[in-house]
């Protein structure tokens, strides 16, 4: 016996065949979701920050589908990434979100901030040290510096 609200008079095996589709979406649907984004770890204790989280979670992964869609090759990338740094989740541990100029973000675990920062402050000192290389060669220019000096200060750069 079945009971359905579609036309009874239809394709019995059609209807069939579209609510064992429906039934397949959404366990696989919600399966993934939950595994995969964390969908069931409640954000919250009352209804708004749960709905919250549950709606947040359905936008963020119909754009990661449509990022999918749209640049398939970079995304099979990013996530094999992922699967290699180990994340479990879009949603998942502790993470840093870092706010750059106009109006960039970037999501980063802890320990690939500061390998980012560490990147960021030898490359700001090693310019920082050429400026006051570049300089202290000029000023010894204007001041006709002797050759002495010159290589004074060459010696003294190669010790640090």
């Amino acid at each position: 016996m079945n009971v359905t609200t579609l036309d009874a008079e239809g394709n019995s095996f059609k209807i069939y065949k579209l609510y064992k589709d429906r039934w397949t979406i959404e366990n696989q649907g919600i399966r993934y979701l939950s595994q995969r984004w964390s969908l069931r770890d409640l954000a919250g204790r009352n209804l708004n920050s749960i709905q919250a989280r549950i709606w947040t979670i359905l936008m963020l992964y119909n754009a990661v589908k449509i990022l999918e869609m749209k640049y398939e090759g970079k995304m099979e990338k990013l996530q094999d990434e992922m699967r290699e740094k180990g994340e479990r989740s879009y949603l998942s541990g502790s993470a840093l979100i870092v706010y750059g100029r106009d109006k960039y973000y970037g999501i980063f675990s802890g320990v690939k901030y500061a390998e980012l920062v560490a990147k960021f402050t030898a490359k700001s000192t090693a310019k920082s040290t050429a400026k006051e290389i570049a300089r202290e060669l000029e000023k010894m220019l204007v001041e006709k510096a002797s050759k002495k000096k010159i290589a004074e200060l060459i010696k003294r750069l190669k010790q640090e």
